[in-house]
């Protein structure tokens, strides 16, 4: 089966992303693992490959369009890769093969492979040691919670300050090597580039390494942030003198630019790059779920088949796209351990499926005050789960604060259930006053433990349903257009 699982995921037009597919291999032994134990190949986000090991031995591949960081995530027992605690290894791609091996967790692996994936593991395994010293610092002799915290967050400070030293060192010691691109992303900051840190480290990387798609694609960020860095001098308030004036000279002043003006236009580059990237992937998934429904319904009897349906649904499958698949297999592959705790899964899911009264629930606001789905009947409302720490979940917040803004006249409003946790109450409420969400947000601040989450069978963010005025659910993970498209359509 090994075999034919192979030459089908190949064949699938979603492998090959670029113009000069890099392939790569990840072999692996892991334990005594067994299906429904599954492993799983994320990058950028997406889900390029996946593997259902036998006796622990596993088999991965798949193109990259550079070489590059991705996770190797495990799921044991069909569980989500969601879920905390979940078993996750930082690769890094490139053409050849990386062997994992491990008797028992994905932690404890060696890991061999082409040079790209051992300078790597090299710089990672340096900010780790440096992360060790840091925590030796002994914590001051005090109850006062107050001091405490503000010592925790100035420990914090200074090995961010740390890190970002080896990464830079690390880039401008090897400016031929692909890791330094990672290193330079990482040192820059996650949103929004701090070009006075990688501006001129950037430069100075190999041509063949500023000229892959990913170097490319970074480069024009940094341009971004660059430009929007040094608006012309009339267009802000002198607050600053040049630096280095000669004595007794006129004073010579620079204008300072807000950091809101940097994030704005690094915002709209990414709208813009999200927008084509989501249109590019959609119609390659959709390629690629036609190929694997063909592939099903001319082999219903196949194991294949079975894996094809689980590749469709992915972490989160739409279930009015993948029961009928499922329904269409045989008996007999139905009845096996994996088919039958699928089929459990899909019996799960048809209670939250387009068509399905949405259940209710009630959770507080940030103020402590108790809000009811039922309290939103009359009028359509997208309820929307997310989390502060949830990249997409933040990328997609400006598209949903548009379209609320567009509708919330037309009967028409937002319900945000956060999977933050307790300790994470102050990042959540920052979060929702960076993104500028002014509908209603609510949260019992158990993380992947909240209540309506556990309702709504979450297993992955970002999510959202989008409840007709009776209190049925009429859509299910709707993005930017698709999103747009559905206001337009139930909404007049």
């Amino acid at each position: 089966m090994k075999k034919y699982l192979l030459v089908l995921f190949l064949a699938a037009p979603w492998v090959a992303q670029a113009q000069t597919p890099i392939p790569f291999t990840v072999k692996g032994t892991i334990g005594k693992l067994n299906p429904p134990d599954k492993v799983y190949m994320l990058c950028d986000g997406d889900f390029i490959a996946s593997a259902s090991p036998i006796n622990g031995v596993f088999e991965i591949t798949g193109t990259v369009d550079t070489p590059r960081w991705a996770w190797l995530l495990l799921a044991r027992d069909g569980k989500s890769v969601y879920t905390v605690g979940a078993e996750r290894l930082s690769l890094f791609l490139s053409k050849g093969t990386i062997t994992v091996s491990s008797t028992d967790s994905i932690h404890k692996a060696i890991i061999k492979g082409p040079k790209p994936m051992m300078e790597y593991q090299a710089l990672q395994a340096s900010i780790k040691q440096a992360y060790t010293d840091h925590r030796r610092q002994p914590a001051p002799h005090t109850t006062d919670t107050l001091i405490i915290k503000n010592w925790r967050k100035a420990q914090d400070s200074i090995f961010s300050r740390k890190s970002t030293q080896i990464l830079k060192a690390y880039a401008q010691a090897n400016p031929t090597s692909f890791v330094s691109l990672d290193a330079l992303q990482r040192a820059g900051g996650i949103s929004v580039p701090n070009y006075e840190e990688v501006g001129l480290l950037y430069q100075k990387l190999s041509p063949e390494v500023r000229n892959s798609p990913e170097g490319r694609k970074y480069g024009e960020l940094l341009q971004v942030v660059k430009k929007a860095s040094s608006p012309p001098a009339s267009a802000y308030r002198v607050t600053a003198k040049m630096p280095n004036q000669v004595a007794g000279a006129k004073s010579q002043a620079l204008p300072v630019v807000p950091d809101s003006v940097i994030r704005k236009a690094v915002m709209q580059y990414q709208e813009s790059q999200a927008a084509t990237y989501q249109a590019v992937h959609e119609h390659r998934r959709k390629a690629r779920n036609q190929q694997l429904a063909a592939y099903v319904k001319a082999h219903p009897d196949s194991y294949v088949s079975l894996d094809a349906v689980m590749q469709i649904g992915g972490p989160v499958p739409d279930y009015a796209e993948v029961a009928p698949l499922y329904k269409a297999l045989s008996p007999a592959i139905k009845n096996t351990s994996e088919g039958k705790k699928y089929g459990e899964k899909l019996s799960v899911l048809a209670a939250t499926a387009v068509g399905a009264q949405a259940p209710g629930f009630t959770q507080p606001t940030p103020e402590g005050k108790q809000v009811s789905l039922a309290d939103y009947r009359g009028k359509y409302v997208l309820i929307d789960f997310w989390a502060s720490w949830c990249g997409p979940c933040r990328a997609e917040n400006p598209n949903v604060v548009k379209l609320y803004n567009d509708f919330k006249h037309k009967k028409f409003d937002v319900l945000s259930v956060s999977l933050d946790s307790e300790e994470d109450r102050e990042k959540w409420l920052k979060a929702v006053q960076t993104d500028q969400l002014a509908w209603t947000q609510v949260s019992d601040l158990k993380g992947w433990d909240n209540q309506a989450a556990k309702l709504y069978h979450i297993q992955a963010i970002p999510q959202n349903f989008l409840v007709d005025p009776s209190g049925k659910i009429v859509a299910t993970n709707l993005r930017g257009d698709e999103l747009q498209a559905a206001l337009d359509k139930y909404i007049k």
